[in-house]
């Protein structure tokens, strides 16, 4: 069987070894490869392949995009899932350290596949200023991150709602149980 010059796009630096085949001026790794004995397509012996240097450019692109719509999703959780913006900074990343409890929301989170298959989770409860709903909305910042949907709202919000429109209360309710 012939030879038949390469369909790829060749560099400047791209050179052809001894063994008939194109290969990359930066990596040096071949840019095609010879079809299995005996076959052919469209009277071509070799077919394209990446070198490493397009394979990690590839990656690294696809790691990109990857992480860009990991990104739009979670700003995308966070802005239907929290009712106030300040809600935004309350991270296990901004906690000062005092609250003692804070070691079992950081726990309920890397156990979160288990908690939800369990249907378990954490009671939270104490006077006014105690940090309850900080360490509510790290787990909820913390679960969104991982792209888990939370809706994180309270009692009294609820309520206006709910008052606010007679009409309304389903929604109310629809939107709670998403």
């Amino acid at each position: 069987m012939e030879q038949s010059v390469s369909s790829i796009p060749e560099n400047t630096e791209d050179y052809y070894c001894k063994d008939g085949l194109l290969y990359c001026g930066k990596c040096h790794t071949p840019r095609e490869a010879f079809f299995a004995k005996g076959i052919a397509l469209m009277g071509k012996n070799k077919h394209p392949i990446e070198c490493i240097c397009q394979r990690t450019e590839r990656e690294k692109q696809e790691t990109l995009i990857s992480q860009q719509k990991h990104n739009d999703l979670v700003r995308r959780l966070k802005a239907e899932g929290f009712s106030d913006p300040s809600m935004l900074d309350w991270t296990f990343e901004n906690d000062n350290g005092r609250s003692p409890q804070m070691c079992h929301a950081h726990r309920y989170v890397e156990q979160w596949q288990t908690m939800r298959s369990e249907n378990l989770g954490l009671l939270l409860w104490g006077g006014v200023g105690t940090g309850k709903t900080f360490l509510a909305g790290c787990i909820a910042n913390a679960l969104m991150e991982q792209e888990v949907p939370v809706r994180m709202t309270n009692f009294a919000r609820i309520l206006n709602e709910l008052n606010s429109s007679f009409s309304g209360r389903n929604d109310v309710v629809d939107n709670l149980c998403r």
